[in-house]
């Protein structure tokens, strides 16, 4: 599979969360039949493309546009103060 020129040698990314997000975040990518480091990829690359760097991507599996929007409870949490990296 040809990669983007964004795409090349892969690194490591070391996130903190609390251990229940961990947990449940493990086991909603378990049954969709993925890893955690393929769903936060895709996170990543929507993420980019939303905001002007990188064309929008397409799902893996199917060839369709992927999407992430944030949850309600993600959006609920910003609304408390917590800060959006830029």
């Amino acid at each position: 599979m040809p990669m983007s020129d964004l795409e090349g040698k892969i690194i490591s990314l070391r996130i903190f969360m609390s251990e229940p997000l961990r947990n449940e975040f493990k086991a909603v990518c378990a049954r969709q039949g993925r890893n955690m480091s393929e769903v936060v990829t895709d996170f990543v690359r929507n993420y980019v493309a939303k905001h002007g760097v990188l064309p929008p991507m397409t799902d893996r599996t199917n060839g369709s546009p992927t999407e992430t929007t944030p949850s309600s409870a993600t959006k609920a949490r910003r609304g408390k103060g917590s800060k959006e990296a830029s």
